[in-house]
Formats: structure tokens, sequence, C-alpha cells
């Protein structure tokens, strides 16, 4: 890889709005009004929102409940972007 000096790609640009703590815990995503789960690996988290990890063919819906009781979280979402295995949530309260 070449980095030219004074130039950035999209991927190096930070848009979060705080820092994200490394996590490597496991949690729940809840959706369908409950009736439907997925279990997934937190890569990261924030107050604002996480990355996460789920199995490869597992659907998510865009707007749910994250659950992961060791780090002590329960918070409505909404699904920003989804990368194969990997997803990025938003909390919505």
């Amino acid at each position: 890889m070449v980095f030219v000096l004074g130039e950035r790609s999209a991927m190096d640009t930070e848009r979060r709005r705080q820092r994200r703590d490394d996590a490597f815990k496991t949690g729940t995503l809840f959706f369908a009004e409950g009736r439907q789960c997925a279990d997934c690996l937190v890569w990261n988290l924030s107050m604002f929102g996480a990355m996460l990890e789920v199995e490869d063919e597992t659907e998510v819906s865009n707007s749910g409940r994250f659950i992961c009781e060791r780090l002590y979280a329960d918070r409505a979402y909404r699904m920003i972007w989804r990368d194969g295995r990997k997803l990025g949530i938003e909390f919505e309260d």
C-alpha cells in the first residue's frame, strides 16, 4: 500500500462521535418484536454504537434490541452498515 503525503482515502476518515473501546464479548440482537434473535460477537462499543460480527448467513433486521449482559448493555439499535459478517449499529436511545 502506498500513501501519498497529504492525501487521505475515505477509509482514513473517522466519522464516529466518540472513540470506541475494544470489547470482544458475546451479545444478542433481538428483532421482529422479540420473536427472532441472532448471536453476535461485539468487537468494539461506545455509548453511541458498536461493531458486531455474526455468522455468515445470519439475517439481521435493520432495527431491534441489542443485549450484552457482560457489558451491561440493553439498547435499541439501528443498523448503519454491513460488510459480510461484520456490521455497525447505532444506538437509538
